[in-house]
């Protein structure tokens, strides 16, 4: 079962604050969506304010109902956001790696408790941030205020296309649906779009991110189900599977099947 612990509690994993370590969270946190290009000035007086946690595979950063005291960014490495029940089984309902924050969503609402389990999937690195320490740079900076509002709509557009996501009718679907997004994000870091990107080729491959089980736990679904859906589509002509390499065979069917249901 879940073993409890504080948000960041200080512990051998915790990095002190000498200069070099100052000088590594500088340059950590300028490669964040946060302060990505901004002048360094702006958030150097606060490095050695934050801390830098090492964490392991399997370790867990903070249980349900933990309050929360401030943000997460992640530098290095993937965290889970996992739903417990009591029995102790679990769904993984996001995702987290380099550069993404936890936290941001709850430092200001009016419920400040966790409401799931953040658990390590690989060996990682964050850096923590108080909640005043990032009250003080929101009201001193108006580029890092504009990049803080900016993560939190993306959040919000990333939870409606899971809500989109888990509302499909079958696993079909489901599974079409998560693969064309993957798409949609690799094509969208190329500067492309699956309907220009057609004129040109007539399949796509995606990489499944994380394991084939992980995949599953995200569209909520048993693993064994997740590969017979695989299998079944690949069989019928919409898919090609390698591994966790994914090509999409047959774009149109794919994206009509969402929407309308596939045929029998």
């Amino acid at each position: 079962m879940i073993r409890h612990e504080t948000q960041h509690p200080r512990s051998k994993s915790d990095v002190t604050h000498d200069g070099g370590t100052m000088k590594k969270i500088c340059e950590a946190l300028s490669q964040t969506p946060l302060f990505s290009g901004l002048n360094h000035d702006l958030f150097h007086d606060y490095c050695g304010q934050t801390s830098i946690r090492i964490v392991w595979k399997g370790e867990i950063l903070v249980n349900e109902g933990d309050p929360c005291n401030g943000i997460g960014i992640i530098t290095e490495g993937q965290l889970a956001l996992q739903k417990y029940t009591s029995s102790g089984d679990f769904a993984t309902i996001e995702l987290l790696g380099d550069g993404d924050i936890f936290g941001e969503y709850l430092i200001f609402g009016s419920k400040k408790n966790y409401p799931v389990t953040i658990e390590a999937v690989t060996n990682a690195k964050v850096i923590f941030i108080s909640k005043d320490i990032l009250m003080t740079l929101l009201y001193q900076s108006p580029e890092i205020m504009q990049s803080f509002l900016t993560i939190l709509s993306d959040r919000i557009q990333a939870q409606n296309r899971r809500i989109s996501l888990l509302a499909q009718k079958s696993l079909r679907q489901k599974i079409a649906s998560y693969l064309i997004e993957l798409l949609r994000d690799q094509l969208e870091k190329e500067g492309e779009t699956p309907k220009s990107v057609r004129r040109t080729v007539s399949t796509q491959a995606v990489e499944l991110p994380v394991s084939k089980e992980v995949v599953a736990r995200l569209l909520a679904m048993p693993r064994p189900s997740f590969s017979r859906e695989l299998i079944s589509m690949e069989r019928d002509g919409l898919v090609r599977v390698s591994g966790r390499v994914i090509w999409l065979l047959d774009l149109d069917r794919l994206e009509r099947g969402i929407i309308e249901g596939f045929q029998a």
